[in-house]
């Protein structure tokens, strides 16, 4: 959505483009760097854009990112990578969620690569790619540890056996995925191994593929990832880190800021409670800003009376509980707050910081839940 504040509602997000721009650089710089060159001579970056890209929105954030270079890219399922084509997207999209066997049709009509797990999607995709009169090209995703889709690295082999025997479809690349990159480094260098192992055999066999992925953000910016050409940085994209040990270790820019008007200043008597259930109670005569942001636009109720807000640049504590359109913050320390006054509840206000890492530790949730929680439900403004 283009336009200025003062023609939306009392919320929006603003989203830098050139955050984003810049954020896409460091993980193909990233990309280059950690990866041994007997590997990363021709490194390619598959920018995973899934969930409306965390929340800031899918269509811009694919063209802001193909402006330096970026040309393939990650969704989750059969609608998102539709809606990507029909925003005028015609770079190569990854489908992560490929098993429903209905989607075999639309997956070869859009030109879309699927993350490969079950023979009868292969099959059907075999099927519709020979009416077509197409080849189609396939990743085929190895479970080396997450426990979700993928096929058992122990099977793999059979696996790509039968797969072979399709003449319609053609294997490109493999991947795996890391569940515990951000809590178990040894695990995460054995699931390194075992994806390693699987491939190593598959080599064996003279089984032609171009890609070996596995480096979600996490696995790009925390390890040395020995196996892999082709890098998947999702969270990074949006100047969010996937763990605390990597700030001050790679410079990301936020994305994404989230501003909110003053609907009203009043002055709470001592004594008296705020909000619904009156979880608190003001000891003394307190000003008050009431703000149009509430769980309805993203905001987590349960960030009630443990979060703050930004006003005049100062950390204004969330008085009682979170509505679902408004709440509530101290104005001791902010000066003079008036109605119409702008509120930052994610981003910078003069020498004021909220993070997403912040809001996300008030709440006990992941930074990236925090903008697509956000995100997705306000009016966006692209800068």
């Amino acid at each position: 959505m283009k336009g200025s504040p003062t023609n939306i509602s009392g919320a929006w997000v603003e989203i830098d483009l050139t955050a984003l721009r810049y954020n896409f650089c460091v993980a193909k710089d990233i990309s280059r760097a950690l990866l041994e060159p007997r590997f990363n001579r021709n490194v390619d970056v598959l920018s995973v854009v899934k969930a409306d890209s965390y929340g800031h929105g899918m269509p811009e954030v694919v063209r802001s990112i193909a402006r330096e270079g970026g040309k393939f890219f990650a969704v989750s399922n059969i609608n998102e990578a539709v809606t990507l084509r029909a925003s005028g997207c015609r770079d190569r999209i990854l489908v992560f969620e490929a098993t429903f066997i209905e989607t075999a049709r639309d997956m070869v009509q859009y030109s879309l690569t699927p993350a490969l797990c079950t023979l009868e999607m292969a099959r059907a995709l075999n099927a519709e790619a020979k009416k077509a009169k197409v080849l189609m090209p396939v990743h085929i995703k190895v479970d080396s540890g997450m426990g979700r889709l993928g096929v058992w690295h122990e099977d793999i082999l059979l696996f790509v056996s039968k797969i072979l025997k399709l003449d319609h479809v053609y294997i490109e690349g493999f991947l795996t995925h890391f569940p515990l990159a951000d809590s178990d480094r040894a695990y995460t260098e054995r699931q390194s191994e075992l994806f390693a192992y699987a491939v190593a055999d598959l080599i064996k066999e003279g089984v032609p593929f171009k890609y070996l992925h596995a480096a979600n953000s996490m696995g790009l910016a925390g390890y040395k990832n020995r196996y892999f050409n082709l890098t998947r940085p999702g969270v990074m994209l949006y100047g969010l880190y996937p763990d605390k040990s990597l700030v001050g270790k790679i410079d990301l820019k936020p994305v994404m800021s989230v501003k909110t008007r003053v609907l009203l200043v009043k002055t709470i008597h001592g004594g008296r409670g705020i909000s619904y259930g009156h979880t608190l109670r003001v000891k003394k005569d307190t000003p008050v800003a009431v703000l149009a942001i509430g769980y309805s636009d993203g905001y987590f109720r349960a960030l009630s009376n443990k979060g703050s807000i930004l006003l005049n640049g100062v950390l204004c504590p969330i008085m009682g509980r979170v509505t679902m359109d408004q709440l509530m913050v101290d104005i001791s320390l902010a000066g003079r707050v008036k109605v119409g006054d702008t509120a930052v509840v994610l981003g910078r206000q003069k020498k004021g910081c909220i993070s997403a890492e912040q809001i996300a530790a008030w709440a006990g949730t992941i930074n990236y839940e925090v903008t697509c929680n956000m995100g997705n439900r306000l009016p966006r403004i692209f800068m």
